[in-house]
Order: structure tokens, then C-alpha cells, then sequence
């Protein structure tokens, strides 16, 4: 099997890449990649580790893109983490989180909550900070029960402390993947804040075919079996590759498991040699 969307300690999970490695070894995992958010800082570590372990660990990175007033992600995969073009794009995108990190700072503190950067900074641990090292600082200290209460009544959309962030268009985020040898793909297309009726997913895939979208993350953790089964259609429907990962996050999205999401994802071997034939044809 494969795990072609996880995140480490370098953005918003909690294991090291080191120890997804190991864990996807230990689960029999044949190839994962890693696909932090805005950041691509794990990778010379993720891949030393795979090269160790026998494992094939193909580097990527998970960027949401505007769209409409909401957002999307879109995960590349078989990127050259040092790619200057990229790192360009991912650098503005940090800064631009850091501001708004700072201005969710001083909304928490003006509603009575002892939080400073250097709290939320310390919880992150890596290179991006976000709201849900904002949720564990809160939850620590005590002025939230859990993480969904922070999101419900503090940081969602629309909540006293919540920030529109900076981001990229989905042609940015495309371009800066493929200059860097990258395949893009539209992660959890029936996950997405504009909602999961089929006809909106196929209007969205229409552009973002145009503009160069290579593939579509057909399996993953939240996906029904129907939604699957769309999703495979609507890759066939606008000639795109299929992708498929967990979205693992470790302690923080807890019941997904590397490989195995919630106990019944399986993405197919198969799936890997046409993504990487993709990525070798751009180079």
C-alpha cells in the first residue's frame, strides 16, 4: 500500500519525519511521501531515513490555494525540495501566515487569554505555525475543553479570533510544483469548504484541469465509498492521474492511521509508477 499525504512536526502533526518513516515501515507501507503545509523543511531528513530503511519516500508539500472566497489544497508530490522557484512561493506564504498569527494574537488577548507567540511558536516546533498549535495552547491553559471547542467558538470562520489568511492562487500553486518537478494534485476533493456535492467538485476540476492540475486525490481517509467512486469517475472524466493518502496528523486528528485512515483505506501500489513517470516527464 501507499501514503501519499502525511504530515510531520515541520507543520501541523505530531510525529517526527523520521518516525512516520518508521511507522510506515512497520505498517508494510511500500512507498510515503511527506506533504507538510507550506513547507518542505522535513524532507533531506524524511528522505535519508527512507533511504535507510528501504522504504521509498517521495518528497512533496501540501499548499492551499484561493478559490472563490474559500480555499483549496492542492498536494505536490516528486518535488526537488530545494527548488528555488518553490521555496520563493513557500517563503511568502509563511510570512504572510505570520502576520496573520500575530493579529489572532492580539484578538485572543483582547478576550482575556493569557497567549503570546513565543507559547504558540514553542507548541509548533518547526517551521508553521497555525491554528491548531494556537488550539493546543489554548487547551493547555485551560480556556478551551478540547480542540473542536476551540475552532468552534475562537478560530473557525467567523469566530471572534479568526483571520483571513493570505493565499496563492491555484495557477501559483500549480506553477510553483511543476518548476520544481513536481505533479500537482487536488487533495480530499470531497473535503474542501465549498462543500461536497458532485457538480461543484466537477466545476472546480473543469479550471483547475485547465490550468494544469495533473491528478486527484481519489482515496482518502474521509472519503465514503461512494465519494470514492465519484472521485475515480471524475479523475477519468477530465484525464487525471489518481492519488490517495491518509492525511495523517498523529495525536492530532486522532483515528487516522498511517496507510490506513480510519481502518478501511487501502491506496493501491499501482498507483504510484504512473505519478512518478509524470513527474519524470516534467523534468
Amino acid at each position: 500500500m501507499l501514503d501519499l499525504h502525511t504530515h510531520s512536526t515541520f507543520s501541523d502533526g505530531t510525529l517526527s519525519p523520521a518516525e512516520i518513516v518508521r511507522e510506515s515501515h512497520r505498517r508494510g507501507l511500500r512507498a510515503v511521501a511527506l506533504t507538510d503545509h507550506d513547507t518542505v523543511a522535513g524532507a533531506p531528513t524524511f528522505m535519508a531515513v527512507c533511504a535507510r530503511t528501504g522504504l521509498e519516500g517521495v518528497p512533496g508539500v501540501e499548499l492551499s490555494a484561493s478559490w472563490h472566497g474559500g480555499s483549496l489544497h492542492i498536494v505536490g508530490l516528486f518535488i526537488d525540495p530545494e527548488n528555488a522557484t518553490l521555496d520563493t512561493l513557500l517563503r511568502g506564504v509563511r510570512d504572510n501566515r505570520r502576520n496573520r498569527n500575530q493579529a489572532m494574537i492580539t484578538r485572543l488577548r483582547a478576550n482575556g487569554m493569557a497567549i503570546s507567540m513565543e507559547d504558540v511558536v514553542a507548541e509548533a516546533g518547526g517551521d508553521v505555525v497555525g491554528r491548531p498549535h494556537f488550539a493546543s495552547v489554548l487547551v493547555r491553559k485551560g480556556y478551551c475543553q478540547t480542540y473542536r471547542d476551540v475552532f468552534d467558538h475562537w478560530l473557525g470562520m467567523g469566530k471572534p479570533a479568526y483571520i483571513r489568511r493570505f493565499l496563492p492562487l491555484p495557477t501559483e500553486a500549480i506553477d510553483g510544483i511543476h518548476a520544481a518537478g513536481g505533479v500537482a494534485i487536488m487533495a480530499h476533493p470531497f473535503g474542501n469548504p465549498n462543500g461536497t456535492a458532485v457538480s461543484k467538485v466537477r466545476k472546480m476540476l473543469k479550471t483547475m484541469a485547465a490550468i494544469g492540475l495533473d491528478g486527484l486525490e481519489v482515496y482518502y481517509s474521509d472519503h465514503s465509498p461512494a465519494e470514492t467512486a465519484q472521485a475515480r469517475q471524475l479523475a477519468a472524466d477530465f484525464g487525471l492521474l489518481i492519488s490517495g493518502g491518509s492525511d495523517f496528523h498523529g495525536d492530532r486528528n486522532p483515528g487516522v492511521e498511517l496507510g490506513a485512515g480510519r481502518g478501511d483505506l487501502h491506496v493501491p501500489d499501482q498507483l504510484l509508477e504512473p505519478l512518478r513517470a509524470r513527474a519524470a516527464r516534467g523534468r
